[in-house]
């Protein structure tokens, strides 16, 4: 298995979006959910569009091209977010990073249902992977431990997760054709502009006195970093890797977020965790080998 280019673009992302959860737990804290995913993909967007008139310059979408990536950003980013935003408020952070990890299992069905058939090799690659993350979120081997956060929170991580896998498996065709830069950037525009209305609903309700400079720092980061190159480096990703041996990155984000609430909240990390984030990377890497490029 050779470590190129494409799985160091995969790699970044997860790290980043690792660290996202407990961040935007953070700033969800004094700014609601509606407001957040809004603002913070709208100036996603603006960074996305900035960047692509820089390299490419800004060309407009043809027609043939209009309607995928109005559809991608809806996807991705009006409905996804909405989700998640929503989702975190009502459910541990902990709990929702397992829930959205089911998203290669998603990727798979749909992969399988459109006739693309990965093999048994790869499907058990999923299968100890997904269960190395609920072995670092759970933290038991003899009990369920994970707890915390409302049954509706729960679902709406697990709409997040088929969500995503859709954004994944769609994507590639039109990766090849468009380029990751700008398909990232227009469709999260599209996405962002269709999400903004949102914003009305809890921006009057914020009290900006208890908002702080970490508040705000955490914001941009999720914004700029998780949200704008996060997408971008996952696009580039697929683009070089294909989707069977992409999505089951997602895997890691859960083993990111975990080191992250270790790093900056002082958590500990028990014998148990690190050996379901050693099953992780064993599966990752089982995947990994056993599929050639969709």
């Amino acid at each position: 298995m050779k470590f190129g280019r494409g799985d160091a673009y995969l790699l970044l992302t997860v790290i980043i979006w690792g660290n996202t959860f407990p961040t935007a737990k953070y700033v969800l804290g004094v700014i609601p959910p509606n407001v957040y995913a809004s603002t913070r993909y709208l100036l996603a967007a603006v960074t996305l569009m900035l960047v692509l008139a820089w390299r490419d310059g800004l060309r407009l979408p043809r027609r043939q091209d209009l309607l995928p990536l109005i559809g991608f950003g809806l996807l991705g980013i009006t409905l996804m977010q909405l989700l998640w935003t929503n989702a975190l408020s009502l459910t541990a952070a902990s709990k929702g990073a397992i829930l959205v990890a089911v998203s290669p299992i998603w990727a798979m069905l749909i992969s399988t249902l459109r006739g693309q058939r990965p093999s048994i090799p790869a499907w058990a690659g999923i299968l100890i992977s997904f269960g190395g993350v609920f072995l670092v979120i759970n933290n038991s081997i003899t009990a369920i431990t994970v707890g915390g956060g409302s049954l509706l929170g729960d679902l709406l991580f697990l709409t997040v997760a088929f969500c995503w896998a859709c954004y994944s498996v769609f994507a590639p065709p039109y990766l090849a054709r468009l380029g990751a830069l700008y398909l990232s950037a227009w469709s999260m525009l599209f996405g962002a502009i269709a999400l903004s209305p949102a914003m009305l609903f809890g921006i009057a309700d914020i009290d900006w006195s208890v908002v702080t400079p970490l508040h705000w720092a955490g914001f941009l980061f999720t914004a700029i970093f998780a949200g704008a190159l996060g997408y971008l480096f996952w696009y580039e990703g697929i683009a070089r890797l294909g989707v069977a041996r992409s999505v089951v990155y997602s895997y890691l984000i859960p083993v990111f977020a975990l080191l992250s609430a270790v790093s900056f909240l002082g958590e500990h990390v028990s014998a148990i965790q690190l050996a379901g984030a050693a099953i992780v990377i064993g599966g990752l890497a089982l995947t990994r080998i056993s599929t050639t490029k969709t």
